[in-house]
């Protein structure tokens, strides 16, 4: 098993080195996790591009900001030899086949953090204008109103729910519909997520934090509010509230460099497919070039 955890790389100068970069940590991972069965499938042998290459492809068009069919456009313009092999739409649906194999490439990346202290939290994932939520039809069995506490509105869709350490690298995610309680999510991430010691926001206190202790052995803290009977003392809310500003700097990125706010799957897999590459990315990105440097990585073209 590949220890990823002093991986070093040299900052790529420009697109071609990005994508060879993506290509060798997603062929290496590729290699390790994926079954037998999917490597050698029926008809593998025809196939014009490989399976790390289609998942780098997809990886490479995430840093360009870009949608799935604007930045399959824009490589073949400017970069015709990477996808002249596949048509759009077939580049499209083999990206949502290997779902599985991104899930398993982005746990496999995860697996050599140990780091004990992590960082939980939430974010709104609006699938339909509030104006258009009574007649909007996407998403429609997966979707509810929500309300998003940070922008003091009500909005109808889901919610992203993630782990993230104490250097805003997310751990794992998963998504739910957006009237869940925080505190729900929180013992199917932990099912998942190695951790000892976990910081939240307001929105986890409660009796979560005496089950995680006696289920799992985890120490939730949470920043308590102003009203509460037996507050944390005042240096340790305020180590609490710099850790949290971490995941909401992780968060911000996710939606400003990684668009997961954007919606534009019509089924839930189509979601979690887009979803499972943008974390992934985000994952690789920090490998090559820091979590702070992500931004500079995809804003070097």
């Amino acid at each position: 098993m590949t220890d990823f955890s002093n991986y070093h790389t040299i900052k790529p100068k420009n697109t071609k080195q990005l994508y060879k970069e993506i290509l060798k940590i997603v062929t290496i991972i590729y290699n390790e996790v994926t079954p037998e069965t999917v490597k050698n499938r029926k008809n593998k042998e025809e196939a014009k591009m490989s399976d790390a290459q289609i998942i780098a492809i997809q990886l490479l068009i995430e840093t360009l900001g870009k949608s799935q069919n604007r930045g399959y456009q824009f490589l073949k313009a400017n970069f015709p030899k990477l996808v002249n092999y596949l048509e759009r739409s077939r580049f499209n649906r083999l990206v949502n086949a290997l779902m599985t194999v991104t899930r398993a490439i982005r746990k496999r990346l995860n697996a050599n953090n140990l780091k004990e202290h992590k960082i939980v939290d939430s974010c709104p994932l609006p699938v339909i204008k509030f104006g258009r939520a009574f007649f909007g039809k996407r998403l429609r069995e997966s979707s509810s109103y929500g309300y998003c506490a940070s922008k003091k509105e009500v909005y109808y869709g889901m919610k992203i729910h993630a782990i993230v350490d104490i250097d805003g690298n997310p751990n794992d995610f998963i998504i739910t519909k957006a009237n869940l309680d925080d505190r729900e999510a929180v013992h199917e991430l932990t099912d998942v997520v190695k951790v000892d010691i976990l910081f939240g926001d307001k929105g986890y206190v409660g009796k979560i934090e005496e089950e995680l202790y006696q289920e799992k052995g985890i120490k939730l803290y949470s920043l308590q509010k102003s009203n509460s009977k037996n507050p944390l003392p005042k240096v340790f809310r305020n180590i609490v509230s710099k850790l949290r500003r971490r995941v909401e700097t992780t968060f911000g990125q996710l939606v400003e460099l990684f668009n997961i706010q954007r919606v534009r799957a019509n089924s839930i897999l189509g979601l979690q497919a887009s979803l499972e590459v943008k974390f992934l990315c985000f994952n690789i990105l920090s490998l090559i070039g820091g979590s702070t440097q992500i931004s500079n990585v995809i804003n070097f073209y």
